[in-house]
């Protein structure tokens, strides 16, 4: 790939003013020629910022990643020393993942067509520089591509009816595949000896899992003592089955089980939220805690844990092998980077793309974590992000995140930084039912409990307004998914003191929701917000039904393709602020799905999202 550069030249005209030739020079002073002022940066200056992801080390020391360098993220390769970058895919939509065969001879890449989540398997031979389509059909959703060796590997497809996600075998050279596992439910394989050996586990809720282990032809159920936990059969490791599970704790843990013996390896007051073995000799692993939102990982090898240094920081593992793992480190005021670190020596390199589109990072502010209590004194965190500049009080967005077992982690958020530049704080709060702090909490909004999380919103603006950050009225309430659900809601309920809001490929009408997500998610939606046979409920907790509450002018943006979240949802929501005689703002991508993947529709939303929020603020 050819490395263009372009430059910018700034020429000067000097004009001078000619008449006869009699006329004399001027003895007038040379006046300073004063320099324009810079030019204000805009939403997309700091949302151009870009950087890669996904990283994987090579035996030959190439690197692979994932980034947004034009319009959708590619597949690239950069060379041992880092001196030439080629990019492997060239599509319109973008790659969400991709997995190397062991030796290193092909990859399998991922991608969806438009946002629609129905994942297509795409072959990349390293030999020819070519990929064609493996597994694609419209109709169905591919997931977890897991190599056996260069000519086999297993997934897993609801090709059978489009709701339960069975585990098939592949066979590239004869393009045949096997039934191998013929179970109900949504099954995720996590690691595979052979076809005839793997793990697996199935999802009866975000916070309840069932493990299994396929041997003699058949899936065994791993034996557990309490089926209302998570347990995650990450990997087989040292001689036995690494777990990660909550059993006899409400925080995750790691435990090696043997036959019917089970060791716990590493506990802590945090849980263990990610894994990684070295399927090399499959004795040593890196692990990472979630601590209060930041990350602190360990290093595990010779039955010995050691802590890594990463600083406050979020930290991602994409790949580990020969003692060498890859991983994103983000922090509030550096570009996040990919890092290969061999752990033996500790000595790191950093690899793949970034680019800061002419904004200091290094000037970005840092969040301050808080807590408040609730109505019911349960203690409720929140992120706060303050402008450098300006006093208090200051107009204040109130971003939620999704989930509704999602959790907002202060790593780099340029969007923030960008409305902190123009005087307006940023508060993230992470509401009851968030994860990260154990299966407690977690579980404090399930079904009737719902609106409490709303509640906990409520608490966190009376919090600002106490400590003189914000005031009542100058509230933006922005979120996305169940955050969308977060916002409406909020604004309904704490109407006085939200100006205006963005919703985001929100939930915003319960029943219409499950009746018409995915088939395949449906069931693990309704044990969160309740079952469809209770629609009453549903329907007194959907904030489409709250319009009438609502004073502030609301902007909804939405994915046609959103396999989530309908885009009738918010078309309903749409409907019924105008009959109200609300205020309203719609844009929907027709090429987009749960959240907008392609570069020129992200601007876009961020320009909207900008202006709406800047003129909101000015107006009130």
């Amino acid at each position: 790939m050819k490395k263009i550069i372009f430059i910018s030249l700034t020429i000067l005209f000097c004009i001078v003013s000619c008449s006869s030739k009699t006329d004399k020079p001027s003895a007038e002073t040379p006046k300073e020629v004063s320099q324009p002022p810079e030019k204000a940066k805009t939403i997309l200056d700091y949302t151009g910022i870009e950087t890669s992801h996904s990283g994987f080390m090579m035996k030959d020391g190439r690197k692979l990643y994932l980034a947004r360098i034009e319009n959708a993220a590619q597949l690239y390769l950069e060379s041992a020393d880092g001196k030439e970058t080629k990019q492997l895919t060239f599509l319109s939509d973008a790659v969400d993942g991709y997995k190397v065969s062991p030796e290193e001879s092909k990859l399998i890449f991922v991608t969806s067509k438009g946002g629609n989540e129905q994942y297509d398997f795409y072959l990349y031979s390293f030999e020819t520089g070519k990929y064609e389509p493996l597994l694609a059909d419209d109709a169905v959703r591919y997931e977890d591509p897991t190599w056996i060796n260069e000519n086999e590997f297993l997934f897993a497809s609801n090709e059978a009816n489009g709701k339960d996600f069975y585990i098939y075998h592949f066979d590239i050279a004869a393009k045949k595949r096997t039934l191998l596992v013929e179970k109900k439910g949504y099954n995720s394989i996590s690691d595979a000896l052979s076809k005839d050996e793997f793990l697996f586990y199935t999802y009866e809720s975000n916070y309840k899992t069932v493990p299994y282990h396929f041997y003699n032809g058949k899936a065994h159920k791993i034996k557990v003592s309490d089926e209302n936990k998570k347990y995650i059969p990450t990997a087989f490791f040292d001689g036995g089955i690494l777990m990660r599970t909550n059993e006899t704790n409400d925080m995750e843990y790691l435990e090696i089980i043997k036959g019917n013996s089970k060791k716990t390896i590493f506990g802590d007051k945090w849980g263990v939220e990610t894994a990684a073995v070295d399927r090399t000799n499959r004795s040593s692993a890196i692990f990472c805690t979630n601590e209060e939102g930041y990350s602190r990982c360990f290093y595990y090898h010779d039955t010995q844990t050691e802590p890594l240094d990463f600083g406050k920081s979020l930290v991602s593992v994409s790949a580990f092998k020969n003692g060498k793992a890859v991983v994103k480190i983000s922090k509030d005021s550096e570009l996040p980077k990919l890092q290969v670190i061999d752990l033996t020596t500790k000595k790191s390199e950093v690899f793949g793309y970034s680019k800061d589109n002419g904004i200091n990072v290094t000037l970005f502010a840092a969040p301050e974590l808080r807590k408040v209590k609730s109505f019911d004194g349960e203690e409720i965190p929140y992120f706060l992000y303050l402008p450098k500049t300006g006093k208090a009080p200051f107009p204040t967005i109130v971003y939620f995140h999704g989930g509704p077992e999602g959790q907002f982690r202060p790593g780099f958020a340029a969007q923030f930084q960008y409305y902190l530049s123009k005087g307006i704080a940023v508060v993230a709060p992470n509401v009851r039912g968030s994860s990260g702090y154990g299966k407690r909490y977690m579980d404090l909004d399930n079904y009737k409990l719902r609106m409490n999380a709303v509640r906990d919103g409520g608490a966190v603006l009376a919090d600002l307004v106490k400590i003189g950050i914000s005031k009542p009225n100058r509230f933006i309430a922005s979120g996305g998914s169940y955050g969308g659900f977060m916002t409406v809601a909020s604004m309904a309920q704490f109407a006085d003191d939200y100006i205006c809001g963005i919703d985001n490929v929100g939930v915003v009408d319960l029943i219409n929701f499950l009746e018409n997500t995915s088939s395949y998610r449906r069931h693990l939606r309704e044990a969160e917000y309740g079952p469809l046979t209770d629609r009453e409920f549903l329907a007194s907790i959907s904030p489409t039904n709250m319009a009438e509450k609502i004073n502030g002018e609301l902007f909804v943006f939405h994915g046609a393709n959103d396999p989530r979240v309908p885009v009738s949802d918010a078309y309903i929501l749409i409907d019924k602020l105008k009959k109200a005689g609300k205020k309203v703002q719609k844009h929907v991508f027709e090429d987009e799905g749960h959240g907008y993947r392609k570069k020129e529709n992200r601007n876009l939303y961020f320009l909207k999202s900008a202006d709406f929020i800047e003129h909101c603020v000015k107006d009130n």
